[in-house]
């Protein structure tokens, strides 16, 4: 594309001059073009325009996921933008400058790059882009032009930031406690939040290959860690139909195989036995189905409605981060239903569990005792006899 741009530039063919604002919907904003620019393309998420005498290339589209737009924002977005510059051809690209600018009242990500024309043999260019934050998006905008024109394309570009009127800003974003109806909550790790309704239907395209469920609150809790760019890390939580026995130290290495079973199927077996977690107030488990790219995590512990399944599906994370945010999740989970949503066990679990687990324990010794009590002191009592039975007639 940037060899084209080499060739627009020696175009002596003059666009005619259209000004007029543009209502884009989805962006959420009004653009508005500097004089003698014109629009070549122009729909409800995106927009393209060129600058007087084809000399400048401007373009404007949508990231999904709104993100803070700071200095590690303006680093990611310049990274992005670079990659951009050597798909449309151009050669030997070096990010100038990465910063942060208050343009139009608005906190936005501006970035230069340098660049040499088809492929690094032709004339060097110059590519201005930037970012602001949108309604559960990230809007973002570029130019690209020769170097000898680049004062006038980051006037006009200047021009298009400074005078965009933008209708739907950045939403507002919840804290890091998350709750779900059915009976437990936790505080999400810094930086995570709850998704904004714009940014739910990309997050269930995540997660519904991993669970069956719209993540209502009524059933579950849902949080992700926003990307600059990119899919998010999702975490979130659900509850589990589960009519098991009393988990502990003693217990667990039998029902962490269980639950591996329940969750993974057959491909349990190939996994690695889940560690022992303390998940809140209780024994929990917490697997590793998936390290590398990706890695997915599974935190399992029993309450009152079965059990709750929390479930990590990485993105930024390594598997040492995903490690760390899972453990430090653990120690906030809450259970909130009746009696601290005290998992609900049979009478016959509870004597399973005691004969299988702790045949020492007082539960099962003290009726063993008393059984064995009995029966001596009956056999005594039998042994012993009338000592007037011979005089009976």
């Amino acid at each position: 594309m940037i060899s084209f741009v080499v060739a627009m530039w020696m175009s002596f063919a003059a666009p005619v001059a259209n000004a007029e604002p543009y209502l884009m919907n989805d962006v959420g904003g009004t653009l508005h073009l500097p004089k003698n620019w014109e629009m070549n393309r122009w729909s409800d998420w995106d927009f393209k325009a060129n600058g007087p005498g084809n000399t400048i290339l401007y373009k404007l589209w949508l990231t999904p996921y709104q993100s803070p737009i700071d200095g590690a924002a303006a680093k990611a977005f310049a990274a992005h933008y670079l990659e951009k510059v050597e798909k449309e051809g151009g050669g030997s690209p070096d990010i100038a400058s990465a910063e942060i600018k208050t343009i139009g009242g608005r906190s936005t990500a501006f970035v230069e790059i340098n660049f040499v024309s088809s492929g690094g043999k032709g004339s060097p260019g110059v590519f201005y882009g930037a970012a602001i934050a949108g309604e559960g998006q990230v809007i973002h905008s570029r130019v690209i032009a020769s170097k000898r024109n680049a004062k006038a394309a980051k006037a006009g570009f200047m021009s298009t930031l400074k005078d965009f009127e933008l209708a739907k800003g950045p939403a507002k974003t919840a804290g890091t406690d998350v709750a779900s109806e059915a009976g437990f909550a936790a505080t999400l790790p810094d930086g995570w939040r709850p998704p904004l309704d714009k940014e739910r239907a990309g997050v269930l395209e995540i997660t519904s290959k991993m669970w069956a469920s719209a993540l209502e609150p009524a059933e579950c809790w849902v949080g992700i860690l926003p990307p600059f760019i990119g899919e998010p890390d999702v975490l979130f939580a659900c509850g589990k139909f589960w009519d098991g026995t009393p988990v502990d130290e003693h217990s667990f290495a039998d029902i962490e195989g269980e639950w591996r079973d329940l969750f993974f199927g057959k491909a349990g077996a190939e996994l690695p036995p889940g560690e022992m977690i303390t998940v809140g107030d209780r024994t929990g488990a917490l697997f590793r189905p998936r390290d590398g790219d990706n890695p997915i995590r599974l935190l399992v512990a029993p309450f009152d409605g079965g059990l709750l399944a929390t479930w990590m599906r990485a993105s930024s994370l390594d598997a040492a981060g995903a490690d760390t945010a899972m453990n430090g999740l653990a120690a906030t989970v809450k259970f909130t239903g009746p009696d601290g949503g005290k998992p609900l066990v049979r009478p016959d679990r509870w004597v399973g569990y005691y004969l299988n687990y702790r045949p020492t324990h007082p539960f099962v010794l003290a009726p063993v005792l008393l059984l064995i009590g009995g029966i001596v002191f009956l056999a005594r009592r039998k042994k012993s006899g009338n000592p007037y039975d011979d005089f009976d007639a």
